[in-house]
């Protein structure tokens, strides 16, 4: 059996993990492209990392694919969701570091730090601040989407003492650091009810565009909008008109509709916007934990043991 490994950064020690959980099989790590192509052929039972349709082409005995991604909107391809290959993706590996870019674009927020860091740049002492400079503690924070993500998401705010409500569309039971649990449908109320509210779901049919005008239009003017999941969860034309209006208070954004964020977009030059360009993924414990992930369940697999985070094609995570 041949295991492929894509991603070709990872260290030598990350390596030999992946040496030393597969046991006598074969492992590639391709430098290229090129050479990747080349080395997928009919002893490919394993890919770990991305997973083209040509790629399946070469490789007809495939069985599973681990991604190296949380999110499958752009991973799982017509031909993938439709195939009998097993996919396990990397839900709740990233829940830390992306938590701790929600809290840390929200915290840059309230506490005016865009502000100041602007003024950075002219090396000017200017202690004006322009927006109101708000305390977390006792604020309601909404998460939408319940899921590794949002249970980091609910940690972090717990840790602020602020009283927490979240909807979820699949999830029913209650954690304990979440105060109020409701179903998906009551996320108007959510929007309503929220000092901040925190997108943590997946990129789904189902989800694309749940954050729109109307939804927006509930939310408390002095409340923020924190999107580090999908930028198409959000209606980004609504978010813009929201923000330009006073709606809401602002917005921090790791993710857009479009990436990267078009030049001529004007939340580039709002001042109640923070940008950051996609890293919520990412951190130093990002690799080693993937690495450890996917060797725990190469194990699973040639134990013939089931796999943890099976991806669910027919609902697209």
């Amino acid at each position: 059996m041949k295991i492929i490994v894509t991603d070709s950064s990872y260290s030598d020690d990350l390596r030999q993990m992946i040496l030393d959980s597969a046991g006598d099989n074969s492992v590639v790590f391709p430098v290229s492209g090129e050479e990747l192509l080349e080395t997928v052929d009919e002893e490919v039972e394993v890919i770990f990392g991305g997973c083209s349709e040509e790629m399946m082409e070469r490789a007809p005995n495939l069985r599973w694919v681990q991604s190296s991604s949380a999110g499958m909107d752009a991973f799982l391809t017509p031909a993938l969701r439709d195939s009998d290959i097993v996919v396990t993706n990397a839900a709740g590996l990233y829940g830390p570091n992306v938590a701790d870019q929600g809290f840390a674009l929200l915290l840059g927020l309230v506490r005016g730090i865009h502000h100041f860091a602007r003024r950075q740049d002219n090396h000017n002492w200017d202690r004006h601040i322009p927006t109101p400079i708000i305390e977390l503690p006792d604020l309601t924070i909404g998460i939408v989407g319940m899921g590794g993500i949002g249970g980091f998401m609910a940690n972090r705010a717990k840790g602020f003492d602020t009283y927490v409500i979240a909807v979820d569309a699949f999830r029913t039971d209650k954690p304990e650091n979440v105060d109020e649990l409701m179903p998906i449908d009551q996320l108007p109320d959510l929007m309503r009810r929220s000092d901040a509210v925190m997108i943590a779901c997946p990129l789904t049919d189902e989800t694309r565009g749940l954050i729109n005008a109307d939804n927006l239009a509930l939310m408390k003017p002095t409340a923020y909008l924190i999107n580090v999941a999908r930028g198409p969860i959000v209606d980004q034309d609504a978010l813009v008109e929201a923000l330009q209006n006073g709606t809401i208070a602002g917005a921090g954004l790791d993710v857009t509709e479009v990436e990267p964020l078009e030049e001529d977009s004007p939340l580039w030059d709002m001042d109640n916007v923070i940008i950051t360009p996609h890293v919520a993924g990412v951190s130093q414990r990002r690799f080693p934990r993937l690495v450890g992930f996917f060797c725990a369940n190469l194990k699973k697999y040639l134990a013939g043991e089931p796999l943890d985070n099976v991806v669910r094609k027919e609902l697209g995570f």
